[in-house]
C-alpha cells in the first residue's frame, strides 16, 4: 500500500474498503463536491462514508456503459500540506466525456479537506 493518505485513499476506493476509504479522513475532515447550493455542498462524517458507497455504486453503473474513472497520481504542492489528482470519466475509445481535479489537503496523515472541481 502507498506511503501517503491520498493514494491510500484512492486504492482502498478501487478496492471497494468503504470503511478504509472513509478513515483517510480526519475526525473533522470534508468532503466538499462540485455539485450543490453553494460552489459545491459540503459533506461531514457519515455523510462522507454515504457519498464512497454511491460513488461505488456510481462507477459499477460506468463500467457497465463500457466506461471508466482514471485517477493519476497525487501531485503534492511545495507546502506538503496539499495535493492534486487530476481525474477524467473516459468512453471505451479513451474520449474524455468529464474531466477535473481534487484538491486535498492533509493533516497528520488524514484528509482535512477533498475539495472536487469538474470541468461543466
Amino acid at each position: 500500500m502507498s506511503d501517503n493518505v491520498v493514494s491510500r485513499f484512492f486504492e482502498l476506493g478501487a478496492k471497494e474498503d468503504i470503511d478504509g476509504s472513509w478513515e483517510c479522513f480526519a475526525e473533522d475532515g470534508v468532503w466538499i463536491t462540485s455539485d450543490g447550493p453553494e460552489p459545491g455542498k459540503t459533506l461531514r462524517g457519515q455523510e462522507i462514508r454515504d457519498l464512497i458507497v454511491q460513488m461505488n455504486e456510481l462507477e459499477h453503473q460506468i463500467r457497465a456503459q463500457g466506461m471508466e474513472g482514471v485517477f493519476e497520481k497525487p501531485v503534492f504542492l511545495s507546502n506538503g500540506n496539499q495535493a492534486v489528482v487530476e481525474w477524467s470519466l473516459r468512453a471505451a475509445d479513451g474520449t474524455i466525456v468529464q474531466r477535473g481535479i481534487d484538491l486535498f489537503t492533509l493533516r497528520d496523515d488524514k484528509i482535512v479537506v477533498k475539495d472536487v472541481f469538474r470541468k461543466a
